[in-house]
């Protein structure tokens, strides 16, 4: 029994389609695309749509069976689909402590200067990497010893920390999850650990150690994974 090309090249078609109007209907983009690229969804949604519509059209109106689907264009089509797939299954693997110790430590973030926070209530995870080697940087964001910092992060078990802290973290992605990279800040507890992976809800304030800023621990409080677990440049 042979397959009909034409439904088949459809089939991708629609898919893709199908794909870029769920994420725009639902509003989950961000899951998948930085603030970038946020412009490609409701393009592809539109655009690939109206191709789709197009191409049913031609087929009803041919009215007559297509050529038969070869097994060299079946496996270009599955091609197509591999990435559609990849981007699916992705946000739902544990981008947690063990994924942070295997994709860098945001070196590629840091080097890429993003502006400074409207105001220093607002400073992120890369704003306080970024400050502690740019000190331009830090006086314009108002990051400095003191300052009254809010993080939400899960703990990435990190050993490159001061002695005495451990390390929270997010994942920042430039372009697409596929760039993902962890930025930590160092928190200081006091006598408190928990265990890797545990996200926390962290309030108080920051301290110079060496050439780490650690955040003194006012309060902590154990916190579910956001409904948005990335973080993205500010622009």
């Amino acid at each position: 029994m042979s397959v009909d090309a034409r439904i088949a090249r459809g089939g991708v078609l629609v898919l893709w389609a199908a794909f870029f109007f769920v994420l725009w209907l639902t509003g989950t983009s961000d899951r998948y695309l930085g603030s970038r690229t946020q412009w490609i969804v409701p393009f592809g949604a539109v655009v690939l749509g109206l191709a789709a519509l197009l191409y049913a059209h031609g087929y009803l109106r041919a009215r007559r069976q297509g050529p038969p689907l070869t097994l060299r264009e079946a496996s270009g089509l599955f091609a197509l689909l591999v990435p559609l797939a990849a981007v699916l299954l992705v946000p739902h693997a544990a981008l947690g402590s063990f994924a942070a110790s295997r994709k860098g430590n945001g070196i590629h973030f840091l080097s890429a200067r993003q502006p400074a926070p409207a105001k220093p209530s607002d400073t992120s995870f890369l704003d306080i990497r970024m400050a502690e080697g740019d000190a331009t940087f830090a006086a314009d964001a108002g990051v400095k010893p003191g300052l009254p910092v809010h993080l939400l992060g899960f703990v990435s078990g990190s050993p490159d920390v001061p002695a005495g802290t451990f390390e929270i973290a997010r994942f920042y992605i430039a372009c697409c999850i596929a760039d993902a990279e962890p930025v930590g800040v160092p928190i200081d507890a006091g006598q408190r650990s928990f265990p890797k992976d545990t996200w926390l809800d962290v309030t108080g304030a920051l301290e110079r150690r060496g050439r780490r800023f650690v955040l003194h621990a006012q309060r902590i409080a154990r916190a579910s994974e956001p409904s948005q677990p990335y973080l993205s440049f500010r622009t």
